[in-house]
């Protein structure tokens, strides 16, 4: 028996008053099971990092001396009749965005942009805003995403080309809007 057909990792420690969302069931737990770090145990969980055991799905999170929690929750949601390739990428966007990666992040979204307008048939090897232009001309995305695409654009040329990172605000923010950019043009046109 494995231990996630067992329910139990082997010399975990008992642990309570610890609830965080886990990164990889996306539910929000309140772990018994942990392997905490000497300072986490001898400051009462107040300092140092511990390893918390997700009650539901049994798999470990990592939560550094300052709660800094690897993976966060997931922020992928699940969108049909996506195509494999823009399905890979968009879980790559969450991933790296789940692991505080928001530079990465910043950049996948926009080349995602890129890969949705050549999916629909626009030509490779473009400017990236002649991308924007085809979703929009071609009717692909309503003239009003067009401030958002520019955002986009925006962060995910900062993001490649500045030295400063990317934040977590604006990335969420953009990944949102990924998700109903990628609802309208794939999900609901798909359900017809």
């Amino acid at each position: 028996m494995n231990d996630m057909e067992s329910g139990y990792w082997e010399d975990a420690r008992y642990i309570d008053n610890v609830r965080y969302d886990c990164g990889y069931c996306n539910a929000y737990v309140a772990p018994q099971n942990a392997y905490p770090s000497k300072e986490y145990a001898l400051h009462d969980g107040r300092l140092g990092a511990v390893i918390l055991i997700c009650p539901g799905c049994q798999s470990p999170t990592y939560m550094s001396r300052n709660k800094i929690q690897y993976p966060v929750k997931n922020i992928m949601n699940d969108i049909k009749h996506l195509p494999d390739n823009l399905q890979e990428l968009y879980k790559e966007v969450c991933d790296s965005f789940s692991v505080h990666a928001y530079t990465g992040a910043s950049i996948l979204a926009r080349k995602m942009i890129m890969n949705i307008a050549i999916e629909k048939k626009a030509e490779e090897n473009k400017k990236f805003v002649e991308y924007v232009e085809f979703l929009v001309t071609n009717a692909i995305v309503p003239q009003s995403t067009k401030k958002w695409l520019d955002l986009i654009r925006k962060n995910g040329n900062d993001a490649a080309h500045k030295t400063h990172k990317a934040s977590k605000e604006d990335t969420e923010k953009i990944i949102k809007f990924l998700e109903i950019l990628l609802r309208s043009v794939y999900e609901f046109e798909g359900e017809i």
